[in-house]
């Protein structure tokens, strides 16, 4: 790393004497029909720079090295993407782009997950984009509720707040979630670390379907998660704007405003946003879902500045905050149970230094610091008499360092160090007061304990035969370190104001330890392009995972079933094939891929007591398989079908059972119509079937059908005003179902009713 660092701080230097050598460009976006300016046109220049996006007006400028060809893309949601090769042959060139209207998602949105900008439809392994026309559409309370519409993803459920996902059977551990590019760390059960998010500060979301470990280390067995907050762009003059936006659900009174205001000029930008959120029990159609209510607020900065050409440096902040958060579902409680947050919190600081043009061939070298903050206080009640409190904080400090190499229209190159650690200190303490008993016992749920985690990574990408193959290869090589402190539980029993310390006869305890974990991953992509719109992708890769520091030390007591952690572990192993079928064109996109993944010491929770408790095993081998399609297609102007389907099995292959927490064969149908000058609809129907292949100890979950409603209006202009309104009903006919991967995990019997929603949008 040291060696890396010095490279880089070399290469700044040098950089220095490039700049005077570099020329302006200049340009503007607009609509093909109309002539009007576009704002917020992504911009790619050869797929190694880092992204740009149009201003206000449409315009755009960049600088480049002289001599130099680039094939730049533009690309927005709700338009064809445009190629265009551009010279720099001289200063101040300008450019005119046209992008021509289109009604279907044609994998024109740019991503960035895969470490390179590049459009989806240019990228091999399977990744869902969820963009701002989807996102605000709608008025879904957390991250996962909006990913459950996507294929191949459903939404984990500890309560109306609390969620997480699923993607191809595999979830939680399983899944890296990410801000901005930098990890979300915190506790595997009851997780919800994909709510502590302000959806109302979303640009997308990337999903990566499959083990990327060669991409992100440790813990992409599953998937990847990348959560992007809206950016700001520069502007030739200074700009100043600002968005105000709220909403109300029906289902539970919920509330929410946000305000975020905008500021940018030629070498800076500035962007400041914030939410309050607040809800009741959530109705179902068998009555209300005790304990489901919360409230929440957001605040986040963010800060751009150029202090010379092709420098760039980042700051961000971003604070989310809730109390008073009901937690009515979860295994590890009892059925009787009251359980809450009564604090949750997570702070999140990253800078970044980005230097692009360093060398023709070298076009962007950065390094990121980020740290992540996760409070969680808890207060859980049993039963009348007895009341568990525990706490603990989940820091994390990453380290990024990566270099993005074009060395011609044919390769390009992405390499890098990132290394992160997490450190956990917890503790709770049992109340339990009645006539006769007056007892405080206090524990450690997972002793003091670090991880820490180093990689090295490249990922290599030929384009041969005109563009027309594409093949990815990349490699990683990471080193995982552990500690843990001593601890014997419980620490210490207070009875009637005597204090036992320690106690004999402890219940789970954990020795001070050390241990070290090394694992090679790789990845190999092909992207055929066999007629025009017509691709076919294959991916093989080798991930794996590392246990995580619950998995290994965890010790979970709160009156119902216990769980327990298993410090020798073996990390998980996985080889994961992929192959795709996708078609592009103006009447119809369509996506499928089917997988096969074949898994060594997958870890789960195995009975040792059945239906008391849990300790943490390896599985020798298990295997995940089945597919996911997704279809959209403009029958006539303006109305467009959608399809989707998922299916995915789990085996444990040695014991020759069924894996836990899989969901069900699920997919979602419907149309969406528009008139271009007043309002677009559209009318979805989500379906799950019966849920009958279940591990020991689950239950089979009835299959449901649900129908969703929803319509938009065309902005309405006021001037130096802009007012757009959304509106919907979701599961119209107050359907009363169960959700498999919610249902097996405590008390949540019923998911939410119907549901009337409305949100508006203003801009200034």
């Amino acid at each position: 790393m040291k060696l890396f660092i010095k490279i880089s701080l070399t290469i700044s230097i040098l950089s220095s004497t490039i700049f005077s050598q570099s020329i302006n460009l200049k340009g503007i976006v607009i609509d093909n029909e109309s002539g009007l300016p576009i704002e917020g046109v992504n911009i790619i220049l050869s797929e190694g720079l880092p992204q740009l996006s149009t201003d206000h007006f449409g315009k755009f400028s960049l600088s480049v090295e002289p001599g130099t060809e680039y094939r730049a893309v533009f690309s927005k949601i709700g338009y064809k993407s445009h190629r265009e090769i551009i010279k720099s042959d001289s200063d101040n060139s300008f450019f005119e782009i046209k992008l021509i209207p289109g009604e279907i998602i044609l994998g024109e949105v740019t991503v960035t997950s895969t470490r390179y900008s590049k459009l989806e439809k240019d990228v091999s392994i399977p990744i869902e984009v969820i963009g701002l026309e989807k996102l605000e559409k709608n008025l879904s309370l957390t991250v996962p509720d909006i990913l459950n519409n996507e294929p191949g993803i459903t939404v984990v459920r500890d309560g109306i707040w609390g969620t997480d996902i699923n993607i191809r059977g595999l979830s939680r551990q399983n899944v890296v979630t990410l801000v901005d590019g930098n990890r979300i760390e915190t506790a595997t059960n009851h997780a919800a670390g994909l709510s502590l998010i302000d959806m109302f500060d979303i640009e997308r979301i990337e999903v990566i379907k499959g083990g990327v470990s060669s991409l992100y280390g440790t813990g992409a067995t599953g998937g990847v998660v990348n959560v992007i907050t809206r950016r700001v762009s520069y502007t030739n003059d200074f700009h100043l704007s600002g968005i105000f936006s709220g909403g109300y659900n029906s289902v539970n009174k919920g509330g929410i405003g946000n305000l975020s205001i905008n500021a940018s000029g030629a070498n800076w930008f500035l962007k400041t946003s914030g939410s309050l959120r607040s809800a009741v029990n959530t109705n179902t159609p068998k009555g209300k879902l005790p304990n489901s209510q919360f409230h929440d607020n957001y605040l986040s900065g963010t800060a751009g500045y150029r202090p010379f050409e092709n420098h760039e440096l980042k700051l961000s902040y971003q604070n989310f905050s809730g109390e008073d958060i009901g937690i009515p579902g979860g295994k590890t409680f009892p059925q009787s149970a009251s359980a809450k947050y009564l604090l949750v919190k997570r702070e999140m600081y990253s800078a970044e230094y980005r230097i692009n043009n360093l060398f023709p061939s070298l076009v962007s070298a950065s390094v990121k610091y980020f740290f992540q903050k996760i409070r969680r206080n808890v207060e859980l009640k049993p039963n009348a008499t007895t009341t568990s409190l525990p706490r603990a904080d989940h820091n994390t400090n990453g380290l990024q360092l990566q270099t993005n190499w074009y060395i011609n229209n044919f390769i390009q190159i992405a390499s890098g160090i990132d290394a992160w650690q997490r450190e956990y200190k917890g503790f709770r303490e049992t109340i339990v007061k009645s006539a006769t008993i007056n007892r405080i016992t206090a524990d450690y749920p997972v002793p003091d304990s670090k991880y820490l985690s180093t990689g090295l990574f490249l990922q290599n990408e030929s384009r041969l035969f005109n563009n027309k193959l594409i093949i990815t290869l990349g490699g990683r090589f990471d080193l995982i370190k552990v500690t843990n402190s001593e601890v014997r539980n419980p620490a210490y029993v207070i009875n009637n104001g005597v204090t036992t310390y320690p106690p004999a006869n402890p219940q789970a305890s954990f020795n001070e330890g050390k241990y070290n974990d090394q694992s090679w991953s790789g990845n190999i992509g092909i992207l055929h392009s066999v007629a025009n719109g017509i691709d076919l992708a294959f991916n093989f890769a080798h991930a794996f995972r590392s246990p995580v520091l619950e998995e290994r030390f965890q010790y979970i007591n709160l009156g119902g079933d216990v769980y327990l952690g298993n410090p020798d572990l073996n990390s998980e192993q996985g080889n994961f094939i992929d192959a795709g079928f996708r078609v592009w064109n103006d009447v119809i996109s369509f996506k499928s891929n089917f997988f096969y993944n074949s898994f060594i010491d997958l870890v789960i929770d195995k009975p040792v007591i059945p239906d008391s408790l849990y300790m943490k095993d390896n599985v020798g081998k298990a295997v995940l398989y089945g597919f996911d399609l997704g279809l959209e297609s403009r029958l006539i102007n303006h109305f467009v079908i959608f399809a989707s389907a998922s299916f995915v099995r789990g085996e444990d292959t040695e014991n020759n059972v069924n894996l836990p927490q899989v969901p069900p064969f699920n997919g979602r149908i419907g149309f969406r119509t528009n008139l271009p000058e007043y309002f677009s609809v559209e009318l979805a129907s989500t379906f799950f079937t019966k849920q009958n292949n279940v591990a020991f100890g689950e239950k089979t979950t009835p299959g449901y059908v649900l129908l969703d409603f929803y319509i938009s209006s065309m902005p309405f202009e006021f001037n130096l005003f802009s007012l757009k309104i959304y509106a919907g009903v979701e599961n119209i006919l107050d359907k009363d179902y169960r959700n498999h991967l919610s249902t097996n995990r405590g008390s949540i019997l019923n998911e939410p009713g119907r549901n009337f929603f409305v949100k508006t949008a203003l801009s200034f």
